[in-house]
């Protein structure tokens, strides 16, 4: 499972906690390949995250890219949902900022 964490560098504190680096979120521009679905009753970001991308640890993803606050793995139902297709390139740009 992906997680965003997984390439961000940690830092050591002087009384030896970890604490990651500030985390940089690539721009995620429109593209004519996005998919768009609307948000139903049991929809959740990271069963969504998964059915598309086959990773379930990609729901932040759709967080980023439909301006959700993060809070719930539910989006709002009745919402229309933008799932980019390509997510590899997304992540490439992600793990390069975040160097």
């Amino acid at each position: 499972m992906y997680s965003r964490y997984s390439n961000i560098p940690t830092i050591k504190t002087s009384n030896n906690k970890t604490i990651y680096r500030q985390v940089y979120y690539p721009e995620i521009p429109n593209a004519e390949d996005d998919t768009y679905i609307i948000v139903g009753d049991t929809d959740r970001l990271d069963l969504i995250a998964n059915d598309f991308w086959g990773d379930a640890g990609l729901w932040w993803v759709l967080v980023m890219v439909n301006n959700l606050d993060g809070s719930s793995f539910f989006p709002p139902k009745g919402m229309q949902l933008r799932i980019p297709k390509d997510v590899s390139s997304l992540l490439n740009t992600f793990n390069r900022e975040n160097e």
